[in-house]
C-alpha cells in the first residue's frame, strides 16, 4: 500500500513538472498507462457545437507508445458504441462503461475546467472492469492534471483580453519551426512518398494592427481604447478562426494569430475573414474600426523573430498603402514590392 502511494505521488509530481501542454497530456497518459496497464488511452479535447459536441484527439497510447498530436483529428473509430458512450458521459458527467463483444471494456471519464464545464474526456480500453477505488484514483488524477492546466493557462494568457500572451508566442513559432524542419529533412530523405508531403501541415502568422488607435484613444481615452481591444479580441476568437488556431495580445493594439492552412490561398481568406468580420462590426460611438494584416508561412525561417520580421514588413507595407487590408509577405516579395527582410535585422545583433 506504501509502496502503492509513493508510486502514485511519484507520477503526480511527473504530471505537474511540465509547462508545455502536450508534454502535460503525454506525461498524464504515461502516469495512467503505468498505473493501470491497458489496451488503448486516448484524451479528446470537448468543443460544444450548436449541432452537438466535437471531438478532437489530443493524445493517445497505444501499447505504452506515447503520441501528442497537433492535427487534432476527429473521433475516427467506427465503434458505435464507444461514440455513444462518450456522450453519454459528456451529458451525465459521469463514468461511462460499455462492454464489448470481445469481453473488452471501454471507460469513458469526463475531465472538467474551473467553470465545472466538461473540457475533455479520458477513453480508457481496457481488457479488466475497473473497481470502484481505480475509477475513483482516475478521476482523482483528471482533476490533478485539469487544475493544473488551468494555472498553466493563466500564466500564459493576457489579463486584458484573455488571449495569448506575447510570451507564449515564441515558444509556439520554435516549436512549429522545428517541426517543419523536421517535415522538410523527410520530404528530402524520401522524395518519392508522396504520401508525407501531402499530410505537412503549413502554418502561418498573421500581425494584425488596429488602424487608427492612438487618434481612437486621444478622442475617446484609453478606457474605451482598451473596450476595443478586447471587443476585437472577441470577434476573432467568436468563430472567425478554428479553435485550433491560436490568437495572441502581441502588445498595445496588436494581435498575433497562428493558423494551419493547406496553401497561402486559403490562409489568405482565413485572414480576410478577420478583417472583414472587424470592419463590419457596429462599434459604439466609432461604428467602425478596421485592422491592417500582413502574414507570412512559418517555414524556412531562422527563429521566431525572423517569422515576426517577415510578417511585420507585410504588415508596413499595408499600413502605408490604404489600411484595412491583408498582404501577403511572399506575394509583395514576388512581386518586388518590398525586399527580403535581413535575418539580422530582427536578429539579436542590432548593427545600427
Amino acid at each position: 500500500m506504501i509502496h502503492n502511494s509513493i508510486r502514485i505521488v511519484d507520477n503526480l509530481a511527473e504530471i505537474t513538472s511540465h509547462h508545455d501542454r502536450h508534454v502535460l497530456e503525454k506525461s498524464l497518459l504515461k502516469t495512467l498507462n503505468e498505473l493501470f496497464p491497458t489496451q488503448d488511452l486516448r484524451l479528446f479535447r470537448v468543443r460544444e457545437q450548436s449541432d452537438g459536441h466535437e471531438l478532437s484527439l489530443l493524445a493517445f497510447c497505444v501499447n505504452s507508445v506515447i503520441v501528442s498530436t497537433d492535427d487534432n483529428p476527429k473521433l475516427l473509430s467506427g465503434d458505435s458504441e464507444i461514440s455513444s458512450a462518450i456522450n453519454r458521459a459528456i451529458e451525465t458527467g459521469d463514468v461511462e462503461l460499455s462492454n464489448t463483444e470481445k469481453g473488452d471494456w471501454n471507460v469513458v471519464y469526463p475531465a472538467f475546467d474551473s467553470h465545472g464545464d466538461i473540457f475533455a474526456v479520458l477513453l480508457i480500453s481496457t481488457d479488466t472492469l475497473p473497481s470502484a477505488s481505480d475509477q475513483r484514483l482516475v478521476y482523482g488524477i483528471l482533476r490533478v492534471y485539469s487544475n493544473y492546466l488551468a494555472l498553466i493557462e493563466k500564466t500564459q494568457k493576457d489579463k486584458l483580453t484573455g488571449l495569448y500572451n506575447r510570451e507564449t508566442l515564441d515558444n509556439e513559432i520554435t516549436k512549429i519551426l522545428v517541426r517543419q524542419s523536421d517535415h522538410l529533412e523527410e520530404e528530402v530523405s524520401s522524395p518519392n512518398d508522396s504520401r508525407r508531403r501531402t499530410y505537412a501541415i503549413k502554418y502561418w502568422l498573421g500581425v494584425i494592427d488596429i488602424d487608427h488607435f492612438k487618434s481612437i484613444n486621444d478622442n475617446y481615452g484609453h478606457l474605451y481604447g482598451d473596450e476595443v481591444i478586447i471587443l476585437v479580441a472577441r470577434l476573432m476568437t467568436s468563430g472567425v478562426i478554428r479553435d485550433d488556431d491560436l490568437v495572441y495580445r502581441y502588445g498595445g493594439e496588436e494581435f498575433v494569430v497562428v493558423l494551419k492552412a493547406p496553401n497561402e490561398s486559403d490562409a489568405t481568406h482565413t485572414f480576410e475573414r478577420i478583417r472583414k468580420m472587424i470592419a463590419e462590426y457596429d462599434f459604439p460611438q466609432l461604428k467602425q474600426v478596421t485592422t491592417s494584416i500582413g502574414f507570412v508561412e512559418i517555414s524556412h525561417q531562422q527563429s521566431p523573430s525572423d517569422v515576426i520580421g517577415e510578417a511585420d514588413e507585410a504588415l508596413y507595407f499595408a499600413k502605408q498603402n490604404g489600411r484595412n487590408q491583408v498582404q501577403s509577405y511572399r506575394q509583395l516579395v514576388a512581386d518586388g514590392h518590398i525586399h527580403p527582410v535581413s535575418k539580422l535585422a530582427h536578429g539579436d545583433v542590432e548593427l545600427f
